[in-house]
């Protein structure tokens, strides 16, 4: 999406057209972008997204091991127990 201002819009819409199981709105902390969640009918999600970082193909960037408490977000609420279950395979 365009900014984080179109993330909350189309946030508040899917929650007015019956689509409250979700995570968001925060900010990850790899790629540093803007985030929110919605779960579908079939229990998968879609992802609202922002202002993720950019690393031109000519930067060096070097791989990191990242702690998993620190791979999901910067800031926003923690993720509900759903959001990490494959619910395709239940």
């Amino acid at each position: 999406m365009a900014s984080i201002d179109e993330i909350g819009i189309g946030a508040a819409h899917m929650a007015d057209m019956g689509y409250t199981r979700g995570w968001g709105l925060g900010r990850h902390v790899l790629r540093s972008n803007y985030f929110h969640y919605f779960q579908d009918p079939w229990g998968s999600f879609a992802e609202y997204s922002a202002d993720i970082d950019y690393i031109a193909a000519r930067q060096s960037w070097p791989a990191k091991q990242h702690r998993p408490e620190d791979s999901l977000s910067l800031w926003g609420p923690e993720p509900p127990d759903y959001f990490i279950v494959n619910q395709e395979t239940l």
